[in-house]
């Protein structure tokens, strides 16, 4: 027992954790999503509880349909959710194996989510840990910073080409509340996104992650329900708790991968658990 606690031990111990961190985000090639055009459509039953999202949209994957909705086309502001799209545009576009160090700038606005430092150097693929899982400002700053603003107009070309028409990305991070969108628009950002870059949501799924300066821990609210496929929340004061999300669900004994949309929420794990019962004990036809 002395000897397995040996400092002579340490080195190994820490880079086996550093090789299991490394290897549980690997995408999952040619995974797709669970649903076909070939089973019946949902008809949620009504939600039970009192839903506090000024709007919100439930729809499959695979077909589109949506299952539940409302105001899906307010314009509101949605917060960190818009790092879900910085990352698979980054992942899209980029070189993310291109480096950078940490600056002042990048540190100074944007809160210590994130736990960069000064002079740290990190890969583009090491920031999409804090970026994602930690909801680091500063990692965004970072990146935005790095691709001299390059990211950001990819951003918003890319919801254009989409057509997400209503949504306009101010910054990489989504502390501005011009940093704006609607459910609908979002049905299409997330649907491509989950399509194209899945490596980015196989990173929001990890409970945590050790890097090479420090760690960062999962602080989705809805990670840990079953079925989680990945996604983004988000908060300010402007936008309120916000959510685009990737379930694998079930209805009536069959399987369906769903896409959750919710803005301006006053409690996101209340109200996904509400809609998604709703989805749970619909009928299909």
């Amino acid at each position: 027992m002395r000897l397995f606690y040996s400092p002579i031990f340490l080195p190994v111990i820490v880079m086996f954790f550093l090789a299991f961190s490394a290897t549980a985000y690997m995408p999952q090639v040619g995974e797709l999503p669970i649903s076909d055009l070939s089973i019946p459509k949902i008809y949620p039953a009504v939600a039970s509880g009192a839903i506090t999202a000024k709007s919100f949209l439930v729809f499959d994957l695979i077909t589109g349909e949506v299952l539940l909705e409302k105001n899906k086309s307010k314009v509101v502001p949605i917060a960190s959710v818009t790092k879900l799209f910085s990352a698979s545009t980054l992942v899209s576009d980029f070189d993310i194996e291109a480096t950078t160090t940490i600056e002042w700038s990048d540190i100074v606005g944007g809160g210590a989510a994130g736990k960069l430092a000064l002079g740290e150097e990190y890969t583009y693929h090491n920031l999409l840990f804090p970026l994602l899982l930690e909801s680091s400002n500063d990692a965004a700053a970072t990146l935005l910073r790095d691709t001299a603003g390059d990211l950001l107009v990819k951003m918003n070309e890319r919801a254009q080409s989409l057509g997400a028409t209503a949504t306009v990305f101010s910054d990489a991070s989504g502390l501005k509340d011009t940093n704006v969108s609607t459910a609908q628009n979002l049905q299409l950002l997330l649907t491509g996104a989950f399509r194209n870059e899945p490596h980015v949501f196989d990173i929001t799924t990890l409970p945590q992650y050790v890097g090479i300066y420090t760690g960062w821990v999962n602080n989705n609210p809805v990670a840990k329900e079953v079925g989680f496929k990945g996604g983004k929340h988000g908060y300010t004061t402007a936008s309120n708790r916000t959510l685009v999300a990737v379930f694998n669900e079930s209805s009536q004994g069959h399987k369906y991968t769903l896409g959750y949309i919710i803005l301006g929420s006053e409690d996101i794990a209340a109200d996904f658990k509400l809609l998604r019962a709703s989805i749970q004990a619909g009928e299909n036809y």
